[in-house]
C-alpha cells in the first residue's frame, strides 16, 4: 500500500488510491458485520470512500465478500478423497460447510446460496457428487440430495454463529416461555425438557443431524449399484 494510504491521508475524490479489493475486504471482516459501512472502511483505510466504491458497489456486495472470504478461510484444505464410501463424503461435506459458516461468524448471514458461494465450496462439492455418481445416484437423487444437505449444514452453522455471538441459546427459551402461561402440571414432558436445557448446538447435534440424513438417504433410494451396496456393507 502506498504511503499515503498507510498514514491515513487522502487522495482526491473518486481515486483508487492504490488500495485492493483484498485490503478492502480485509478491513470489512476485522470490524465485524454489524459495524461494517463503506465510509468506516473508508477511514480505515485512510482514503476518500469514491476509493471504496472504486471496488465495490455497495455495502451489501462487500458485506458478502467479506463472509464469503471468511468462509472460504475457514473451509480451506477439506478435501474428500476419491475412495471415501458416499456416506463418509457425506459427513465430510457437511462437517466442512459447517466450519466454513462457523468460520463466517457473524458475516454468514450474507452468505447466499449463489455462484459465488459454489465457487468458494467447489472441490469438496465436486467429491461428493463423484461418490454419489459413484454408489449409483441419478442426476436428480444426487441435486435433491445437495440441496437438502446443504440446507441442513447452513441451518446448523448458523444457529452456532448465533448462539457463539453473545445469543442465548433460543430452544430452552422459547419452551420455557411458551410454558410460562400454563399449568406445568399438564404439560409434563415439555416443562422437563424445558428444565434439561439440552444443548441443540453442539457437534452432537450436527452428528445425529447428519447420520439421520444418511440413514434416510439409505432407507428412501434402492441399491442401484453394486457400488452402492458395497458403501452399505462397508459400514
Amino acid at each position: 500500500m502506498e504511503s499515503q494510504v498507510a498514514s491515513g491521508s487522502r487522495r482526491g475524490r473518486g481515486k483508487r488510491a492504490g488500495i485492493s479489493l483484498a485490503q478492502i475486504v480485509t478491513s470489512a471482516r476485522s470490524m465485524g458485520a454489524r459495524a461494517v459501512t463503506m465510509q468506516a472502511v473508508a477511514d480505515d483505510l485512510g482514503v476518500d470512500r469514491k476509493a471504496i466504491n472504486h471496488h465495490v458497489r455497495d455495502l451489501a456486495t462487500l458485506l458478502q465478500l467479506a463472509a464469503l472470504d471468511a468462509f472460504a478461510e475457514g473451509s480451506d484444505g477439506f478435501s474428500i478423497s476419491a475412495d471415501a464410501t458416499w456416506q463418509d463424503a457425506v459427513r465430510a461435506y457437511a462437517h466442512a460447510l459447517v466450519e466454513g459458516m462457523i468460520a463466517a461468524a457473524d458475516f454468514s448471514e450474507h452468505l447466499r446460496p449463489d455462484a459465488a458461494l459454489i465457487t468458494k465450496f467447489v472441490g469438496p462439492t465436486e467429491g461428493l457428487v463423484g461418490r454419489l455418481y459413484d454408489a449409483g445416484f441419478t442426476d436428480e437423487e444426487t441435486v435433491r440430495t445437495l440441496a437438502m444437505l446443504s440446507n441442513l449444514c447452513i441451518a446448523h452453522g448458523r444457529d452456532v454463529v448465533y448462539v457463539t455471538g453473545g445469543g442465548a441459546p433460543p430452544r430452552p427459551a422459547m419452551l420455557r416461555e411458551g410454558l410460562a402461561a400454563v399449568p406445568p402440571e399438564t404439560h409434563p414432558n415439555l416443562a422437563r425438557l424445558a428444565e434439561a436445557a439440552i444443548d441443540t448446538y453442539d457437534r452432537a447435534q450436527l452428528d445425529l443431524s447428519i447420520e439421520t440424513f444418511i440413514a434416510g438417504t439409505q432407507a428412501l433410494r434402492p441399491a442401484r449399484s453394486t457400488g452402492d451396496l458395497r458403501d452399505e456393507e462397508s459400514r
